[in-house]
């Protein structure tokens, strides 16, 4: 039996050049893990395309079958991603839609209601704030602001006629009265 430190002991120190060369050669010690240096991009380009080349000619049956594989995972998960996505995207569109239909057939129900039951007052200044009649007196209230003198008249003669908000008239009067 050998004894390691002894055989050590009598072998002769290597040279400059013999531990250079022995560097330079490469061996893996028992035990520890070693990476490879990351390819540079020219290698790449260059030696992939070669290394699969090769590995089609070894085995171009399970090249194949290994390429399908691939193929047909990728479409399971774009089936699945797009089938999720209509699933959710089909919900918010009918929570979006349900929402606003109802409200949407409900304004023009009641303005045709507000209409009906006001006859008097004429047609509503929707050349002058549109949809009037569909819009609540906070909607409209910050609208007057912009108005010339006699549009804000005009909504104030069919706002005493039909409906009588009265915090859009008072907003009118307002405007008008301290001439702001």
């Amino acid at each position: 039996m050998d004894d390691p430190t002894k055989r050590g002991a009598e072998e002769p120190a290597a040279s400059p050049g013999e531990r250079a060369a022995a560097d330079a050669t490469p061996h893996e010690p028992a035990g520890e893990d070693t990476t490879e240096p990351t390819p540079s991009l020219i290698e790449i380009a260059v030696f992939a395309p070669i290394d699969a080349a090769f590995a089609l000619l070894r085995d171009p049956g399970g090249a194949a079958s290994r390429g399908r594989a691939r193929v047909d995972q990728a479409l399971r998960q774009a089936r699945a991603i797009g089938e999720l996505s209509i699933k959710f995207g089909a919900r918010e569109l009918r929570r979006r839609t349900e929402g606003a239909a109802p409200a949407e057939d409900a304004a023009t129900s009641r303005s045709a209601k507000r209409t009906a039951a006001h006859p008097d007052a004429g047609p509503a200044p929707d050349d002058v704030i549109a949809d009037y009649d569909a819009l609540s007196a906070s909607q409209i209230v910050p609208m007057l602001s912009s108005l010339e003198p006699a549009e804000r008249g005009r909504v104030a003669d069919y706002e005493r006629k039909s409906r009588a908000r009265q915090t859009i008239l008072r907003r009118i009067e307002q405007l008008d009265g301290n001439g702001a």
